[in-house]
């Protein structure tokens, strides 16, 4: 606790402009490796390498923050979700869901799905010239993609809205509570009950498990993956997968369609490129403006990192946006390069036995935005009069508003 050499970080991570992150993590990074935060009481890991040392031992050394919280994590969380699972029992759970995920698996969603979902979205306001992209599409997409696998009613506008309200006040609390705000909690526990509501009748009504959707999947292998597998399982899988999907992904399709707004020449080269084009800089999105910042753990035990001598019990947080710009592990790391060698070589979806199960159903429902975005709104461009982007948010960030003008089609 009072390490002689402890690196200490020369301002907090609550501090950190929120329009300009990246100059901040850039003074920690040249600072050390793994440095101390004296007003938040965590250690922050901010280089690549060490974060990827960091994430591998997950479940072994260090165990997820919000279990500190009690009754109110098993609440927000799920008693067994993936985030507080451990040991073999998280492992078949992790592995089950990444067995769904397969891109051989994800294919024919994307065709029959995700494709024509994203152009009935767009066909809502194209016709008029302009859109704010953030609420008419961004936001619209992934949990309706989402709701596509699960089996819920993804066109129903009325029904996505109160999915909406109920989710907002849980992504509050992953954004601003480790900054410290008791508020946070008590409404995500509300909207965590308001969700339950919500998906109950649908997962009532599967429990036969005949069903191909991801509800009727729960059902059908749940027994095999955990024991006593009930009802309170498949909702908190299903809640979990509703939110961590959808808001990652919908912040990352924001600041996709704002840098194609913003970098020279930038569109022209997706044009050019084709579908290997879109892949990579989807995947430089994400490495750049992805939208997790960083992830918070509380270490197991002590251990060694990069030098730091970590104590059980001592917070501990990854900050990912950092390590994906760092210059020990990418060349020009700040640019855009669409021809990287390794262009995933990144960990916006985490890494090691906590990797993100829902990384290629992300990467499909943003390689699916950002083709229709190019071939839709060719002429896309900020509307000049409208208010202008902003990059937002602490623990996720994004730009915006995206108020756009085109030629209406």
């Amino acid at each position: 606790m009072n390490d002689i050499n402890r690196p200490v970080c020369p301002f907090s991570l609550k501090q950190v402009r929120s329009d300009d992150p990246y100059t901040g993590y850039d003074a920690m990074r040249e600072t050390a490796p793994v440095l101390w935060d004296e007003t938040l009481q965590t250690w922050l890991v901010v280089s690549a390498a060490a974060c990827r040392d960091l994430m591998k031992r997950d479940l072994k050394d260090i165990r997820f923050w919000i279990s500190d919280l009690g009754d109110d994590a098993v609440l927000i969380q799920g008693k067994r979700s993936l985030k507080l699972l451990t040991g073999d029992e998280h492992r078949r759970v992790h592995a089950w869901w990444l067995r769904q995920f397969t891109i051989p698996a994800l294919e024919p969603m994307r065709v029959a799905g995700i494709r024509p979902t994203v152009h009935r979205l767009l066909d809502r306001f194209a016709a008029r010239g302009s859109a704010e992209l953030v609420k008419d599409f961004a936001s619209q997409l992934p949990i309706r993609a989402i709701a596509v696998v699960l089996g819920l009613p993804w066109e129903d506008d009325q029904w996505i809205a109160n999915v909406f309200a109920a989710m907002k006040p849980l992504e509050d609390f992953f954004n601003y509570a480790i900054i410290g705000d008791p508020e946070h909690i008590a409404r995500a526990k509300d909207a965590t009950l308001k969700l339950h509501e919500i998906l109950r009748p649908f997962a009532e009504a599967r429990r036969d498990g005949t069903g191909d959707d991801m509800i009727s999947r729960m059902w059908r292998d749940g027994a095999s993956l955990l024991p006593d597998w009930d009802i309170d399982d498949v909702l908190s899988q299903a809640r979990h997968m509703l939110f961590a999907g959808a808001e990652t992904t919908a912040h990352t399709i924001a600041s996709a369609s704002y840098l194609m707004l913003t970098t020279p020449g930038l569109r022209e080269q997706l044009v050019a490129g084709g579908d290997p084009a879109v892949r990579n800089f989807v995947e430089e999105v994400l490495r750049l403006y992805g939208p997790v910042h960083y992830r918070s753990r509380r270490a197991t035990r002590d251990f060694e990192l990069a030098g730091a001598q970590i104590h059980a019990g001592e917070s501990i947080i990854s900050v990912q946006a950092a390590a994906n710009r760092d210059p020990a592990w990418y060349a020009e790391p700040t640019a855009i390069r669409l021809e990287r060698t390794a262009p995933r070589d990144h960990i916006a979806f985490n890494y090691g036995p906590r990797a993100c199960v829902g990384a290629e159903l992300a990467r499909i429902e943003l390689q699916e935005a950002v083709s229709a975005l190019l071939t839709r709104l060719p002429d896309m461009r900020l509307d000049p009069d409208a208010e202008q982007p902003v990059f937002g948010g602490f623990q996720l960030r994004d730009f915006r508003p995206i108020n756009i003008l085109f030629t209406p089609n």
